[in-house]
């Protein structure tokens, strides 16, 4: 019981932090984000127009953050944040080290914690995923 207790706290900022990124940054086009996702578009030499890549990363983070609020789906959304791996390597090699870098290495972490938390779990027969 005091497990499920801990993984809620985990699954609701994880959810949060990505809801606040892809809302209110992403989507909305706050001018930092535009600039970081346009320097990614300038690298893979524009195969991938900034909008394009901006909002697609703002609806990936959306349903990430759903499969993360519904108890059920909540270990494959905390999965699906290993893309984070490619967010901080942009950072560490393109974008440099601010306030986007650290979220997004916070964010990952927890995700991999939420999923260690429930690898035992996820392998018992007859057991419900934990809250």
């Amino acid at each position: 019981m005091g497990k499920k207790i801990a993984l809620l706290p985990i699954r609701l900022f994880v959810s949060v932090n990505l809801l606040y990124a892809a809302i209110f940054l992403k989507f909305a086009g706050v001018p930092g984000s535009v600039t970081l996702f346009t320097q990614m578009s300038r690298v893979v030499h524009g195969l991938v127009s900034q909008p394009i890549f901006r909002l697609g990363s703002g609806v990936f983070e959306t349903v990430v953050a759903v499969l993360l609020l519904i108890p059920k789906t909540a270990r494959l959304g905390a999965g699906l944040t290993v893309w984070m791996t490619a967010v901080i390597l942009s950072h560490i090699f393109v974008l440099g080290y601010g306030w986007f870098f650290v979220d997004a290495l916070m964010v990952m972490v927890l995700a991999l914690i939420y999923v260690l938390l429930t690898h035992r779990d996820s392998h018992r027969v007859g057991t419900e995923l934990p809250i």
